[in-house]
């Protein structure tokens, strides 16, 4: 995933300088703290995708219940980040990162308790309030509290963390869900980050606290827009194919396109006032940013789906465990996670063209993926499908992990805090319509009967739905590369 950044807070952290300079206890345990709630916001993800087919069964929910439980954090997460990071630069980063970490290890333990499913889905959401209040502070606090000379290295292991937490997540699901402790079946996986979130609110107190002179009014208004927006577009897509496409869902959705229009039109104009907006939108107007925030939505969006329906397929479809399936998958988060690592030289190589050769492997996976698929069906034995797994998450990593940096050279140096904030925020919006998008496809292959037999079929469509959308990051890598040369203005 590319790094998050929020506009305030990347400005206020250079305003001040680092005040830790490597020594002493508290710089030794302040970096595990940072680094540890990036792994805990980042795995969470991956752990409780394994485990949807357990939590469907064992809650008697329905797969738009599903769908629900996964976008409503991601959407609660989009649409708050900014405003975390806000906050975080007016009342204090370790304060809002504590804050944050709590809310999302209480969030946490209450999914973990949850008896219906209407009280997960709460308990998500207030996950994702959590996740957006803590997140935002991590790069700021690396940028106030290490030196320029040090701050390399550190970005370097915040990437590798991500990696890490990608490619061992859906491991440790299912791995919690074969032990199967004290019965708690899928409960465990929302258990755990009880655990590692009081590790880190042991060792939050080491971090020196930080913030920013700017007291600039949060843009409450453009928010409430931005997220009345989403949720017309997304509650439809979800609900929608259950309930039959009822009116109501159908004005819904062809109404949140006039509210999101009206948001974009409200951020203009506070930036036209001189006043900090929610979202600047004024950023769009560079041809090399909005090609770089499509790639985010294509990419992030599929790579949300794939996850979803590889989890069903895997364990509905071919009657595997979830430690199986998470074995299966974690192939293509190690592919992923390798690619990150050694994205920069293959960069250094080929410039933005590492985006092409990253589109191209994607695609190309996808495909090589569904050929397996069709070839072996409803059998157990699917060691061809690793390779098409490796590739895939190999492609992927080629195009996330150098993505941000190619796009933000080509930003005004004044305007990167707030580029990167609205490449973070569209990464969560992208998951959120790509679960959303795919559970229409993928409710439609199987039909009402959802045999066995008719999971590989349906995998095999969604996967021509994804590499299609993969295909598309070609052009616009290609007109990326294009503009390589453009310098920094």
């Amino acid at each position: 995933m590319p790094k998050t950044f929020s506009d305030a807070s990347a400005q206020s952290a250079r305003t001040r300088d680092p005040v830790s300079k490597g020594d002493g206890r508290r710089s030794r345990l302040m970096l595990p703290a940072l680094l540890l709630s990036v792994f805990m916001a980042v795995s969470n993800a991956f752990i409780v995708n394994v485990a949807m087919p357990s939590i469907q069964k064992g809650l008697e929910a329905s797969f738009a219940d599903v769908q629900f439980m996964l976008t409503g954090y991601t959407l609660t997460f989009a649409v708050l980040l900014i405003i975390g990071a806000r906050l975080g630069d007016r009342f204090g980063r370790r304060r809002m990162l504590f804050i944050g970490v709590a809310l999302f290890t209480i969030a946490s333990l209450l999914c973990g308790l949850s008896a219906l499913v209407t009280m997960l889905i709460a308990s998500r959401v207030l996950q994702g309030v959590g996740a957006a209040l803590f997140m935002p502070q991590i790069l700021s606090l690396i940028q106030a509290n290490y030196t320029p000379e040090r701050r390399g290295a550190i970005f370097g292991m915040y990437g590798a963390t991500q990696g890490i937490a990608a490619a061992v997540g859906q491991i440790i699901g299912g791995l919690l869900l074969r032990m199967d402790l004290w019965d708690l079946d899928w409960r465990a996986v929302f258990l755990i980050s009880v655990l590692l979130g009081a590790l880190i609110l042991a060792l939050i107190p080491f971090i020196p606290e930080s913030g920013s002179p700017d007291r600039a009014g949060l843009d409450w208004i453009g928010a409430a827009l931005a997220a009345a927006g989403l949720l017309m577009l997304v509650y439809p897509l979800v609900q929608g194919q259950r309930e039959g496409w009822p009116a109501s869902l159908v004005v819904s959705l062809l109404l949140s396109a006039p509210v999101l229009v009206l948001f974009a039109w409200y951020e203009r104009r506070l930036l036209r006032r001189g006043r900090l907006p929610f979202m600047n939108v004024d950023l769009f107007r560079h041809r090399v940013f909005t090609f770089g925030i499509l790639v985010v939505l294509l990419l992030m969006s599929s790579q949300g789906a794939f996850f979803l329906v590889a989890a069903y397929m895997l364990q509905l479809g071919l009657h595997f465990s979830a430690l199986q399936a998470g074995l299966v998958i974690g192939s293509m988060g190690m592919g992923y996670f390798l690619a990150s690592l050694f994205s920069s030289r293959v960069a250094a190589k080929l410039g933005a063209h590492v985006l092409t050769v990253g589109s191209i492997l994607t695609t190309a996976g996808y495909l090589l993926l569904s050929w397996a698929v069709r070839t072996t069906g409803v059998s157990s034995d699917i060691g061809v499908w690793i390779p098409a797994l490796a590739a895939l998450g190999i492609g992927q990593g080629f195009v996330a992990a150098p993505l941000t940096n190619i796009v933000l050279a080509k930003i005004r140096t004044t305007d990167i805090g707030s580029a990167s904030g609205v490449m973070t925020t569209s990464i969560q919006i992208a998951s959120t319509i790509g679960i959303a998008l795919i559970g229409i496809v993928w409710l439609s292959a199987l039909g009402a009967h959802s045999s066995v037999s008719a999971y590989p079929d349906a995998f095999n469509i969604c996967l021509y739905v994804l590499a299609a959308a993969a295909a598309l990051i070609l052009p616009l890598a290609l007109m990326l590369a294009g503009r390589n040369g453009v310098r920094r203005s």
